[in-house]
């Protein structure tokens, strides 16, 4: 990119290439209004911090578009001085705006370079008119210039800019700035001056008319719009004789007849001869030489052959058959004299030419003698597009031997369809092992190879002769074909298909890992990783794990790290896969989890200790206890087989019982982190009866924490299973704990106890510990503790011959009273037993365990207990009749609470049963 700075430096130091920096400069895009001409158009810069923020133009800004309004108003009856004023007052005005683009100045500074006056100058100024894009700016110079050009006589900028007037097309860019008008004007102004020098100094008009056409194009036929060649010519808008010029002569004729002012052609050939040597058009080329032929044939006649090679080196059709057409006609230019007098090189060069009559003068020649022509000028014919030359190359190629012809020729003969002889040369002089890279990938580009690469192919095939790796690693390394297009990917694709089949010796560790990580090679690739290439030493361990940082290879290398065939999980390193474990990103976190619990020995962690205390230490993210937790138990002899990650993955148990000792776990049912209390759970569920620690199951049955109340639960519960086997011994329900476990501050555990107490009456009951629970704070445990103790004690009649057990030694639950009498004294037992004041708290039964709420005044237990024994007594009448004189009696209690207890009671039990009570 080149800014006006960049123009005025290269003027100062008057660089050679000043022409050419301009051409570019105009063919730059205009800076967005405001912006410095290099300035990034959008901010679509990647760095966000390399962005520049620029202020947008105001809304009165004079910028481009302003001005081109300025230009094309054409409001109000103004006169053309008007409007002219007006355009020139647009352009000061946009010429010091900030919102203009800098190339508005250009035309001030290429004036001052035409006044100048030196040959540098003109050349650069002679450059950028004949090939630079005229728009505002330039065209200020150029107009200007050429008036000037035009009123001094200077030839050189006259022609060249008489040219591009003439040649100049209503492009879309041209159409904004420069009006077709004035194009059309300066057109006919051009012809003008040109005719006023015809009639007034005809010796000097073909002079000005070559300057003119020697700048027109070979390609500017296409263009077919021209006046002043037109105008040259003598006919306007009519097809020439060889192609669609509209300046072109219908069928030449007699050009006398045609031509401006033919006879000022006639005094002197040398403008015509100057023509021949500077035109770049085939046309214009031909004008001359008809001219010549027609005015000048005398100068025809002898001619230097120096100068006929000058001319045949010009490599234009029309000179190219006149030159022939010249040796034809000169007997001293005999075929057999033209090496002589130093025309063979111009004549064999002929075999290239657009015109059908050279190149059937050069074959002539080449095949009477040009026996020495060199194998690569030959090779480089038969893979030209003229069918003659191909024919006459691959003859003579056809009757070389391979040595020859060559090894490299005869390779790329095989994409010459005109060479089917190649192949067969190629397998009888040269061993396909002799091919070096650079020329099998030149063959595999398709716009150089052809179809010669499967050919090459073929020739591998049979000579049984294997394709080196080196050479489709040359291939897939080239960048012509890794960017090409769909023939291009092709051939990119057999490459890697190819070196798939080869292995990593052959191949190299660095550029099989280089190609993974081209995003082009990156499938094939992974495919022969997935393979086996890479096994052992040669899958760098460190370059996968680097691998695992880039989100597009990622998949391929946590793949490949995971599989135990190939890499060795020691080798990927338990710190990274620690790391890795603590990663935010699920994928990365997983992965090592996977990896280390199927692949990782105790040992590896630094043993057993080091795993708990990774799942439990208190510095440990949750990540990384959630790992160690799932190794102890996937590890676990018992608890493992059935984890869901050990069916996975296959794990087999590498921990023993001793692994999991009770020192270790019991803490960690107390523990605040939910995870670890699971843990807990999880081990304490399958080693507890090897621990035999009784106290523990009590103890986490009425825990603070619900996963340790809900595991004792069940174990306690388990031993009134019928179809499966207790997970506890039956010996460790303790009536004493159980009847403590139901006094317990959490509902659901108290509903263990009484379930067990209920289900197991006869083994943990007694009427003491019952009426121990009528004293409960909880009403739900002396209603259950009263219910119970009815059923289970109340009298019932008896055989004649059975003796009742006294109370004293009777077995635990099988005691009843022996009659109404006994039960009043033992419930006026219970009742009067309670002392006065507040009961001190009951002695835990275990040290730790739970210390049941005891520390009530007598009164409330009082009524409490009496409440219970009312609310059953509503529902068994029985029960009502037994407690009634009891309750009667505490009626006359001087305690308030217990009085009013004991009345309403009574009141809600007659109300309730009525004459019943009495029965």
């Amino acid at each position: 990119m080149l800014e006006l700075g960049d123009i005025e430096r290269a003027i100062a130091i008057s660089d050679p290439q000043l022409g050419e920096h301009l051409v570019t400069y105009l063919e730059q895009d205009d800076p967005t209004a405001g912006r410095p001409e290099l300035s990034p158009d959008d901010n679509d810069d990647d760095d966000d911090d390399e962005r520049v923020t620029y202020e947008e133009p105001p809304d009165n800004a004079f910028d481009l578009y302003a001005l081109r309004r300025a230009i094309n108003d054409k409001a109000g009856n103004r006169t053309n001085t008007e409007v002219k004023l007006a355009r020139l007052e647009a352009f000061a005005t946009a010429e010091a705006s900030p919102f203009m683009p800098p190339r508005l100045r250009l035309g001030k500074i290429l004036i001052a370079l035409y006044e100048r006056d030196d040959d540098f100058a003109r050349t650069a100024l002679t450059h950028v008119f004949a090939f630079g894009r005229m728009k505002w700016g330039v065209w200020q110079a150029a107009k200007a210039i050429y008036k000037r050009a035009e009123a001094a006589r200077d030839l050189g900028l006259f022609g060249v800019l008489a040219y591009r007037f003439d040649a100049m097309q209503a492009t879309p860019h041209v159409a904004t700035e420069i009006r077709g008008g004035t194009l059309t004007y300066l057109r006919r102004r051009a012809w003008r001056a040109l005719r006023q020098i015809g009639t007034a100094l005809p010796d000097v008009y073909p002079t000005y008319a070559v300057e003119i056409l020697r700048h027109y194009p070979a390609a500017f036929a296409k263009h077919n719009n021209s006046w002043v060649a037109s105008q040259i010519w003598g006919h306007t808008n009519l097809k020439g004789a060889r192609g669609n010029w509209s300046f072109g002569p219908p069928g030449w004729g007699d050009p006398m007849a045609m031509r401006a002012f033919p006879d000022a052609w006639k005094l002197s050939p040398s403008p015509l001869l100057r023509l021949l040597d500077s035109a770049h058009n085939d046309l214009v080329c031909d004008f001359a030489i008809r001219s010549l032929r027609a005015d000048h044939p005398l100068a025809l006649r002898a001619v230097e052959p120096a100068w006929l090679a000058r001319l045949g080196a010009r490599k234009i059709a029309a000179i190219d058959a006149f030159v022939v057409a010249l040796l034809k006609d000169n007997p001293d230019f005999h075929q057999s004299k033209l090496r002589a007098v130093g025309l063979h090189a111009t004549v064999i060069g002929f075999l290239r030419s657009e015109s059908p009559e050279a190149r059937t003068y050069a074959i002539e020649y080449a095949q009477a003698h040009g026996q020495d022509l060199p194998v690569d000028e030959l090779v480089a014919l038969i893979s030209g597009t003229h069918d003659d030359v191909v024919k006459f190359a691959a003859a003579r190629l056809e009757q070389l031997p391979p040595a020859q012809i060559g090894l490299v020729n005869l390779v790329r003969l095989l994409a010459v369809n005109a060479a089917p002889w190649a192949a067969d040369k190629l397998a009888q002089g040269f061993d396909p092992r002799t091919i070096d890279p650079a020329l099998f990938v030149q063959m595999a580009d398709p716009d150089r190879g052809g179809d010669g690469f499967a050919r090459l192919l073929a020739v591998y095939a049979k000579a049984n002769v294997q394709v080196p790796a080196g050479h489709w690693m040359a291939l897939a390394d080239d960048p012509t074909i890794a960017k090409g297009g769909w023939a291009a990917g092709e051939r990119l694709a057999t490459a890697l298909r190819e070196l798939g089949k080869r292995t990593a010796k052959d191949l190299g560790v660095a550029w099989i890992q280089r190609s993974l990580e081209q995003k082009a090679r990156t499938v094939a690739v992974a495919a022969w990783l997935d393979a086996g290439m890479l096994t052992g030493a040669d899958l760098d361990v460190e370059w996968l794990k680097r691998l695992v940082g880039k989100q597009r290879l990622r998949p391929i290398a946590l793949r490949l790290l995971g599989d135990r065939r190939r890499v060795a999980p020691a080798t990927v390193g338990l710190p990274w896969l620690l790391e890795l474990a603590r990663s935010p990103e699920a994928d990365l976190a997983q992965f090592a989890q996977r990896m280390l619990l199927e692949s990782f020995e105790p040992a590896d962690f630094g043993g057993v200790d080091r795993v708990w205390e990774l799942a439990t230490g208190p510095k440990q993210k949750e990540a990384v206890r959630t790992f160690a937790a799932t190794y102890l138990k996937a590890h676990h002899p018992d608890l493992g087989p059935r984890t869901a990650e050990a069916r996975t993955l296959g794990i087999k148990p590498r921990l023993t019982h001793a692994d999991y000792a009770l020192a270790t776990v019991r803490p960690l049912f107390d523990d605040d982190r939910v995870d670890v209390r699971r843990l807990a759970v999880a081990i304490g569920a399958e080693e507890i009866a090897r621990w035999d620690d009784s106290d523990l199951v009590y103890q986490i049955a009425s825990g603070k924490f619900p996963e340790p109340r809900r595991l004792g639960a069940e174990l306690l519960l388990s031993v009134l299973a019928t179809e499966s086997a207790p997970r506890i011994p039956a010996q460790w329900i303790d009536g004493a704990r159980v009847f403590q476990l139901a006094e317990s501050g959490h509902k659901a555990s108290r509903e263990v106890a009484l379930t067990l107490i209920r289900r197991m009456y006869e083994r943990v009951g007694g009427a003491e510990r019952l009426a121990w629970l009528m004293e409960s704070p909880e009403r739900d445990v002396r209603l259950f503790a009263v219910r119970l103790f009815w059923d289970r004690h109340r009298p019932k009649p008896w055989p004649t011959d059975y003796q009742p057990r006294k109370l004293v030694g009777a077995p635990l639950g099988t005691e009843r009273f022996s009659d109404l009498a006994a039960l009043r004294q033992f419930a006026r037992v219970v009742l009067f037993g309670l002392p006065p004041g507040r009961i001190g708290e009951r002695d835990p039964v275990l040290e730790g365990g739970p210390k049941p709420e005891r520390a009530l005044p007598a009164s409330i237990a009082k009524r409490r207990l009496i409440e219970a024994m009312r609310d059953v007594g509503l529902e068994d009448v029985e029960l009502a009749r037994a407690i009634a004189p009891v309750l009667g009696e505490f009626t006359h209690s001087t305690a308030k609470g217990e009085w009013h207890a004991s009345v309403q009671a009574l009141t809600q039990l007659r109300a309730k049963h009525g004459q019943e009570m009495t029965a």
